[in-house]
Order: C-alpha cells, then structure tokens, then sequence
C-alpha cells in the first residue's frame, strides 16, 4: 500500500486526463449500471424481491408505514407497531430522511426496496472509484478497487438488511467528498463532502457515521505537509468538515440523542453489544471464500454450522454469510503494502485497519470491550461485525493502491509476483491439508461438532479445498500478469470472476406474494376485532419454522414462517401492532416486564391490553392455554395457534389509582404472586391521587397515531389509562388545560381525570426533531449563502477592464 496515497503529483495528471478524455466518465457510470444488475440478475430479470433476514423483519415495515403516513400528508413522529409503540425518528434505523424513500410514493413496496437495495451498488462502485482516483489511481487500478469493494461478500450478502447496506455503500463517496474539501476548500466542496457524510447518517447506521467521520479525519490528517502551516490549516478544514456532516444530520442525530439521554435505546450492556461478533476463523474467507456456506440449498450459514463450529457473541446466526473479496485482490493489497513498507504514512493505514479487525471480532477479543468502557458515546453502539464494511474497504482501497504502486508506469511488479507465490504457497497448502491430512476436519470441525451429519462434513472439506484451490490457481495468475502489466483487463476478469462465483450465489430473493398475501391467523383476527379498532398481538413463538413447501427455497420458507407467526414487525402490513419487540427504540420499562417470558406472554401483556396471542400448538396440548385464555384459530401448516384472553381491557379504559413512590416499587407491585385487582392500575404518583370506583364511559376519536381524543364520562376521581409505552415526547390536556401524564403498570400512560364528563386529549412530538430540523435548515442555508458569496467575488476577480490589453 502506498503510504503517501494523497501527493499532489499523482491527483492532477488524473484530473487533466479526465478532462481530455471525457470517455471516461460515461464508461464509468455505465460500468456502475450494468455490472450491477447483471451480477443481481435472479433479481434483475424477475419479479422476486429482496426478503431475507431484516429486510423482512424490520425494513419493509418501516418503509410501509412511512409511505402509509406520508402519502397522506402526514408525518411519522410516532410507530404503534412495536414493543406498545416507539419513536420512528429516533430510532437511527428507521432512515425516515434518507432520500430513497421517497421510491415509495411513487412504487409499489417490493419494486420500490429492490430498487433501493440495487442502487446502492452503483453508490458504491463509483464512489469507491472516485476515491481511488483521487490518490491518483489509474482507470483500471480503480475499476479494480470499486469492483472488490461493490461485489465484496459484506455487500452482497448484507441485502438481507438494507438498513445497513445503505450508509456502507455511502461510505467511499464520503471520504472522497472530505479529501477533496481538504485538498482545496471551497463552500461547494465543503457541501458536498458534508452532504455525503449526512447521507451515511441519513441510512440508519450511527456507528458507521461516527466511523466514516473518525477515518474522513485520519484521512485528511494523513495527507502529505507542503508548506508550513499546511497541517494546522488542514486540522481546521477536518474540524469544520466533520461539524458540517453533524449539522446537516441534525434531523436525524437530535431526536436519536434525545433518545439516548432517557437511557431507551441501543446496548444495555457489553455482553449484549458484541452479540454479533465475527469470529477470527472467518478471517480467512478474504482470502479463500465463504468456506462454511451451503450455497445452493441454505444459500448461506446454517444456523447449526453457527452453533457448533463459530458460535462467538449471542446469536446463532451470522451476520452476514461471505467476507470474501477475492483473492486477486489481497494479493495486490499485499504487494502495495511490501512495496510500501520503508513509508510512515502506510502504517498509519495499516494500523487503522488492524484495529477495525480487531474491533469487528468483538468478543473474541477484549478490545472492544476496552473501547466499550473507555468511550461512552461508543456504548449505544451493538453488533461489531457491522465494522466489517470498513475492514472490507479499506482491502478493497489497499488494492487499489496496490496496483498504482505495483502495476503503475515504475511500479514494482515484483512485489506482486512474490505476493502471488507467496499467497498461492499458503492456499494450496491449506487445500492439500485437507484433501490429504484432513488438518480442517479433524483439527476443527470434528472436535466441536463430534456427531456431524456425513453430507455436512463432506461439504464443510469440499469447500475448503475448493476454495483453498481456487485461491491458489488465481494468486498464481497474479504473479504471471504482473510479468505483462498491460494486461489489466485480466485482473479485472480475474477478479469480476472470483466474487460471481462465490458470492453471487448468496444473495437471496424470494417471492414477492409472501409480502402480499395474509397468513391465515391475520384473516381470524380481523373478523374478531370491530373495523379501524386497533389491535396488538403478541408473538410467542421463537424460533421460525420451515415446512417443506414445494417452489420455495429454505430461506422463502423461514420468511413465511415468520410472516405467518406475525413476527414483530412483519405484523405492519396487516395493520396489526405487535407487543412483542424489534426495534431498538423499545421501552426499557418494557422490556423489565418482559423478563419473566411466561407470565409476561399469559399475564401480563393481556393486562396491557393485549387481546391475542400467536403460540406454538404443540406448547398447548400439555399444559393447555393460560387462565383466560383460549384458541380461537389454528394455522395446521406452521403448527400455530392464535389464543384471545377475555381477561384483556379496552386499549383505553378508565381505572381506579393504587399509587406508588417509584418504578421499583412499581414493578414489585406487578410482578407480585397475587395480582392486582382488575379495575385498579399502579400508578407513580408525585403526590396520592383521589380514588374513586374508577368506573364509567369512553369515547376515542383518532385522529392519526400522534394525536387523538378521548371523551370521558367517570363516575368518580379515576386515572384514564392509555396502553402505549410511556415515552419522552407525549403531552395531554384536560379541557384544554396541561395535565402531567404519568406511568401507569410500569410500562404504559396515564392521566388523572376528576368526576365529571370530560375532554383528554394527548399529542406526540418527537423529542429534538424540530431543533435538528432548523439546525439542518440553517446549516444548509449559510452553505448556500457561502456558495454564493464565493461565486461572485469569482466572477468579480474574472473580470478584465476594458483598457487592461494595451
């Protein structure tokens, strides 16, 4: 790797050829069009729509419900549908600013996120290339780089969550908008590089902001010094940088910090945000390839290759199934780096990237726990196989450099040729170790999974040697082109080649009709509940199903499965709310109430006006269903049951105050051996509040989630109590008249309403939204004027007087 990637000699030829060949520009966007859509063509070419994992789960019913509400005219402060109601705009996930939802206004919801999920790719393509060829890349040095980062197995397989497909994407052209402002600041450079920063908070994910900005500084601050003075000025251009990205992104950081303060979101724990953490075997698949996916029958990691063979962190599923970014590429990372080795500055990138490796394993080493507690703003953040876009960039980058410095007019070819033997020596002993000693095998996978099935075994090896070959055959290929460095089109078949055989097969799209079509328990529902009546489910059913079904894939099936459990929340498209929780806005006091997982599924969510539960039908033929409770549908394909609780109030309903001092005594109170009575409600109270019989009449009139009516006739001093989350940002009157609302059965709201007939009416406003709003607003309005401003003193100093010739 280069270490003094950003000197001036080698950004302004490309610049000035760019300019005689504008050729260029039009292959490279075409480039960024086609080899998407042609790597995606199960997705391209058909009807089927991205669906695995959190693309089902959490991005299309964010996505609904934010076309919902704003092809109304309104605006989505407030989301029913998870955990008893959650901030939308406070939830950073929920990317309610990012520009591609506005697809959704205009396309249907399987068209307009396939949509989204394929244009991140040409995102990334081009601003992977742009990057490069501001260090002075060559054209095909930069084709090669986009082309390792946009097909890399993190960015193929990760469109099973958009969410964080989104800002990873975006992350090449944000760097390159901040080392162009570093090189020559300008109000115009300045908003782009700021624009682009914002857009990566805009896409859901904190921690890769809070990271893009981190290396926008190591980047600029890297650049070489050439006058004195160069570095202080370069530090404050860094400064005004990163502080343009915070405030263009206000909208979405205030209401995110606001949030935060109240303790809501994000890990509660070190343990809980490592629960995804790549464990230090997959390391290797940079290299080699994803050699524990099944790719035609899974089309990823078994979840029981997880367990047995990975398992590090909480769960038993990966994060994503494929690291790879072929091995053309590592051998020229590798080459750029031992040609490069004498330079300062080349540690400094190699270091940076060390450390996001050792980040990504998470709690397979203790550094990011030492981040964790050394740095509390880093403690909202969870899962640290996210980071593994940034190892797989900065791989894809160093490769790049590589090769300007390799296979560039002077370059040192032979470091790729010692690089190429070199890597081709490990692989193939790697492949030979298991096709003749079993070293793979017998030194890993029997050990910690002694009874595996012999079809697993075989193709856990298959694929070691396969992969181990291929990475063999290709880096020797590598030392033979570096002999003929005209020949770049070979790498780039070389590589294009790697990542479509290993990685294409991994992504997965399924059937859009399991997006459109209502499991069968959604049709009983609706028949039980009065029309425009809200209704929450609770889902107790953890693990999905996957009954053989003939025309659908393992992982088309799991997606019924869960849609057909009405798992939080894939409940959204049937315009049912969940009282189980996903999203990571959820109630703390929630989820206190949801430890004790039994009484809360068959007690205490009925309490909180849950009238229907989802169970597993063969959990009931022992025991049999809870007290109150009965099946009223049965779903004999996935083995499910829906039970109503009779013993389940009104969603509003008016009762009688127990007070309490605190949330403790709260919850000792709830969770006692004898339950309260079912009138009354436990209730933190400043002060004790008059109780009455907590008896009479209610009329809700709704005007939208965020704001409704309630006409209350109570036959003596009662509580009015609303079963939503109790959350920062609502506010009720009393006939017009401020009134505190206040926790009710620890987890939901309440307001004291005195004998008499009545007007409540509570509204919600995203706590920091309307301050990150203008903070936004204004922040982009001085950009402009600044923009201006520079325009014209330009136009001024352009300016010839007419007597200046003679």
């Amino acid at each position: 790797m280069d270490a003094n990637p950003g000197a001036p000699i080698s950004a302004e030829p490309a610049q000035r050829v760019d300019e005689v060949r504008p050729g260029w520009r039009w292959m490279l966007g075409g480039l960024s069009l086609v080899l998407p859509a042609l790597f995606f063509f199960r997705a391209t070419f058909s009807s089927d729509v991205f669906l695995a994992g959190d693309t089902l789960r959490a991005f299309y019913p964010m996505r609904a419900y934010w076309a919902s509400r704003v092809s109304r005219g309104e605006f989505p402060d407030w989301f029913p549908y998870d955990g008893f109601g959650q901030s939308f705009p406070a939830i950073f996930i929920s990317g309610v600013f990012h520009p591609t939802t506005l697809l959704h206004l205009v396309l249907p919801l399987g068209v307009a996120v396939k949509l989204t999920v394929l244009l991140c790719f040409p995102v990334a393509f081009l601003g992977t290339a742009a990057l490069l060829r501001e260090w002075g890349v060559p054209r095909a040095g930069a084709l090669f780089g986009a082309l390792t980062f946009t097909f890399s197995g993190y960015l193929v397989c990760i469109t099973n969550n958009p969410t964080y497909l989104l800002p990873a994407s975006t992350v090449p052209a944000a760097l390159w908008g901040v080392l162009r402002f570093v090189r020559r600041p300008t109000p115009a450079r300045l908003t782009v590089g700021g624009g682009l920063l914002a857009l990566v908070a805009f896409g859901g994910d904190a921690q890769a902001f809070a990271v893009t900005q981190a290396l926008g500084v190591l980047v600029a601050l890297a650049e070489p010094v050439t006058a004195p003075g160069t570095w202080a000025r370069r530090l404050g251009a860094c400064l005004l940088m990163v502080a343009t990205g915070g405030l263009l992104a206000a909208p979405q950081l205030f209401p995110a910090a606001g949030l935060l303060l109240t303790g809501e979101p994000g890990a509660r724990s070190v343990t809980e945000a490592q629960y995804f953490s790549l464990h230090p075997l997959r390391v290797g698949e940079l290299l080699l390839g994803p050699f524990l996916t099944d790719p035609v029958g899974v089309r990823g990691i078994p979840e029981v290759a997880v367990r047995k063979l990975i398992f590090v962190g909480g769960f038993t599923r990966a994060w994503v199934d494929s690291l790879y970014v072929g091995t053309p590429a590592c051998v020229l990372a590798l080459a750029g780096l031992g040609a490069s080795w004498r330079r300062g500055r080349t540690w400094v990138f190699v270091g940076a990237w060390l450390l996001l490796v050792l980040l990504v394993l998470g709690s397979a080493l203790p550094v990011y726990g030492w981040v964790y507690q050394l740095l509390p703003l880093w403690r909202p953040f969870r899962y640290p196989e996210k980071l593994a876009s940034f190892v797989v960039l900065g791989l894809a980058v160093g490769a790049g450099l590589g090769w300007r410095r390799c296979l560039g007019p002077g370059g040192s070819s032979r470091a790729v040729i010692v690089a190429g033997v070199g890597v081709a020596a490990l692989c193939a002993a790697v492949a030979l170790g298991e096709a003749l000693g079993g070293v793979w095998t017998r030194g890993w996978v029997l050990p910690h999974w002694p009874d595996i099935p012999r079809a697993a075994r075989e193709g856990l090896s298959g694929n070691v040697v396969r992969m181990g070959s291929m990475a063999a055959g290709l880096a020797l290929a590598c030392a033979v082109l570096a002999w003929r460095p005209r020949l770049g089109a070979g790498w780039l078949v070389l590589q294009g080649a790697a990542l479509f055989l290993e990685n294409a097969p991994l992504y997965q799209v399924s059937p859009v009709e399991i997006l459109e079509t209502p499991p069968p328990l959604v049709a009983r529902i609706r028949a039980l509940v009065p029309e425009g009546e809200p209704v929450r489910v609770n889902t107790v059913v953890k693990a999905y199903g996957a009954p053989p079904l003939a025309g659908y894939e393992f992982r088309d099936r799991l997606s019924l499965g869960q849609v057909a459990v009405l798992a939080p929340d894939t409940s959204v498209f049937w315009g049912i709310e969940s009282a189980a929780s996903y999203l990571p806005g959820r109630s703390t006091r929630l989820l206190r109430l949801m430890a004790d997982s039994r009484r809360w599924a068959g007690e205490l969510a009925p309490r909180l006006s849950t009238p229907y539960s989802v169970v597993r039908t063969e959990e009931l033929r022992g025991a049999g269903p809870p007290p109150g409770g009965r099946v009223v549908a049965e779903d004999p394909l996935f083995g499910l049951s829906l039970m109503a609780h009779a013993q389940a109030p009104a969603r509003i309903h008016l009762a009688r105050p127990e007070c309490v001092a605190s949330l403790d005594e709260a919850l000792r109170r709830m969770l006692a051996p004898e339950p309260f009575a079912p009138g009354d409600a436990i209730v933190e109270c400043a002060a004790p509040l008059e109780a009455g019989a907590g008896t009479g009449s209610v009329r809700v009139t709704r005007e939208s989630p965020e704001r409704f009516t309630v006409e209350v006739a109570a036959d003596g001093p009662s509580v009015l109590v609303i079963n939503d989350a109790y959350q920062p940002g609502w506010s009720a009157t009393l006939d017009g008249a401020p009134v505190p609302i206040l926790p009710a059965n620890v987890a939901v709201r309440a307001v004291a309403v005195p004998t008499g007939s009545h007007t409540v009416m509570l509204r919600y406003r995203t706590p920091g939204l309307l301050p990150g709003l203008w903070v936004g607003a204004l922040t982009l309005g001085a950009l402009a004027v600044a923009m201006g401003v520079t325009r014209r003193r330009a136009g001024k100093g352009s300016a010839v007087p007419s007597g200046a010739s003679g």
